[in-house]
């Protein structure tokens, strides 16, 4: 009766399931989608994946075990990200933490880092204040041009020094001796990520961060939370305050959901790029117009619980007017060592003057954070 079981794979939205389904295919593996409802809940249906049993082995060296592609590489493919993973640094103490938690990272999800730079040239530090005016012999054009020579050419020798750097830990064992590229680029640094990930998506973008004192320096936000607001890919950001520990380490975690599809499907390709870890997370949502909260977020919480068993799932409500100073209380109380938000895309006006949870987070806390794209 084995072949004529069909067991659930992972669980998609339509289009990606459709991805998903090809590859599977491509290797000879039959495929059934299911519509998923949570009873009761009006949370969005996703589509259910669902293969014979005895297609589990090789469905799992397609999608888990990295004998063809690891389950990485097949979101990759799903979503037409590169095998890569953006690192960018700017040379100061904590760029180094955030290298070896991107070779950690790229280690573990079988993936290429690639170290960036940008370095601003006064054309983009003070070009609003540039009038013009030039003298007939384009003197100023010359100079401009030789000081852009020069911050690239510094730019490039502090790269090659910092990749000295990285070689020598990763001999000592306290990076992963993986191979990677390093790039250097010009422009202001934020916009120059945002490009790279727009032109050569990468599968994750890994940043250090200042530490709360620092960022209260900041008059308008740093390079971190600017792209953390506006990238379509996860972004991984920690503090330069923050234990720099193993990711193997982190077992407790805080999700905060919209009690919609996007949360089934966030969850599932989390468990399922990390293997299905024993980590204990708490689903708090944050969604206060979804009706009846204390339904829905419990419900998902059970149908996390049914379906990773490996973890252990519970729920938290905090009310809105006091939802700061309660998950505050709840973040020490609990040991809570990473938040996983999603972020939904805002345009420039809706940045500035009401930042996304992400951003908050960032700026208000000492905590690592992985922002979700929906």
């Amino acid at each position: 009766m084995a072949d004529k079981r069909f067991i659930t794979l992972a669980i998609h939205t339509y289009d990606r399931a459709v991805a998903l389904r090809k590859i599977l295919e491509s290797h000879g593996i039959g495929v059934k989608f299911e519509s998923l409802v949570l009873t009761g809940t009006h949370i969005a249906s996703g589509v259910r994946v669902k293969i014979n049993e005895r297609d589990l082995p090789l469905a799992l060296k397609l999608t888990e075990s990295g004998d063809y592609y690891s389950s990485a590489r097949v979101e990759m493919r799903m979503t037409g990200a590169s095998g890569n993973i953006l690192i960018p640094v700017d040379f100061s103490a904590y760029s180094i933490p955030a290298c070896r938690i991107g070779f950690e990272l790229a280690a573990r999800l079988q993936l290429h880092p690639v170290v960036m730079n940008a370095y601003a040239t006064p054309y983009f530090m003070g070009g609003m204040a540039y009038d013009g005016n030039l003298d007939s012999d384009g003197v100023d054009d010359v100079a401009e041009m030789e000081i852009d020579k020069d911050m690239r050419s510094e730019s490039e020798k502090l790269m090659r020094e910092f990749r000295k750097k990285i070689e020598k830990e990763q001999k000592e064992g306290s990076i992963p001796d993986v191979r990677f590229s390093t790039l250097t680029n010009e422009g202001i640094p934020e916009e120059v990520i945002l490009e790279y990930c727009r032109l050569t998506p990468p599968a994750l973008v890994v940043m250090a961060t200042r530490g709360k004192s620092r960022k209260e320096e900041d008059l308008v936000g740093s390079v971190t939370a600017e792209v953390m607001d506006s990238c379509r890919v996860p972004v991984f950001a920690f503090p330069e305050n923050a234990e720099l520990i193993s990711l193997d380490a982190i077992k407790r975690v805080a999700y905060f959901c919209n009690l919609d599809q996007r949360d089934i499907i966030s969850v599932d390709t989390l468990m399922r790029l990390f293997e299905y870890p024993a980590i204990e997370m708490t689903v708090i949502p944050v969604n206060d117009r979804a009706g009846n909260i204390k339904d829905k977020v419990e419900a998902l919480r059970d149908f996390f619980s049914k379906n990773y068993p490996t973890g252990h799932f519970k729920s938290q409500i905090f009310q809105a007017k006091t939802f700061r100073e309660e998950f505050d209380e709840y973040v020490r109380k609990e040991h809570i060592q990473l938040v996983i938000v999603p972020n939904k895309k805002k345009n420039i006006f809706s940045r500035l003057f009401n930042p996304g949870i992400p951003h908050k987070i960032l700026f208000e806390r000492d905590m690592p954070i992985l922002a979700l794209p929906v």
